[in-house]
């Protein structure tokens, strides 16, 4: 005795593809050209008003308010650094033993630069903005 299974036959779903400009072009700006400049124009001299009114002293700690914001990002950074050069080390050494030796010095080299440069940036951030507060103390 056999038993017969009836499948569903399924549909294939037909899709309209939108070229991207027609969909963008629906969505276009109510501003002219002159329009949009006029407002830059307002921006820019709006920002550069409030810029210019800061004092040096409340400037100087914006700025460390901005570097001290950026300090988890920076350890992110860094904490990252190590895993991928490990990687590329390993990697490196590899490709030196497969018998492509170049490739995998190269590799060897610039995963060292790379860990080093990401570990001493956040100090050669540190002498350029203490150069450039000597400059504007000037």
């Amino acid at each position: 005795m056999f038993l017969t299974v009836s499948l569903p036959k399924v549909k294939r779903q037909r899709y309209e593809v939108v070229p991207w400009r027609d969909f963008f072009a629906q969505t276009e700006s109510v501003l002219t050209p002159r329009q949009k400049r006029k407002i830059n124009a307002l921006l820019a001299g709006a920002t550069a008003a409030y810029v210019l009114r800061l004092e040096p002293a409340s400037a100087a700690g914006i700025a460390d308010r901005i570097v001290s914001a950026f300090n988890p990002l920076i350890e992110l950074v860094q904490g990252v650094s190590y895993p991928v050069a490990f990687l590329m080390i390993c990697g490196s050494f590899l490709l030196i033993m497969v018998g492509q030796r170049s490739k995998g010095l190269a590799m060897l080299k610039w995963a060292s630069v790379g860990y080093i440069g990401l570990q001493f940036a956040p100090a050669i951030m540190q002498i350029l903005v203490s150069v450039g507060k000597a400059m504007m103390a000037k």
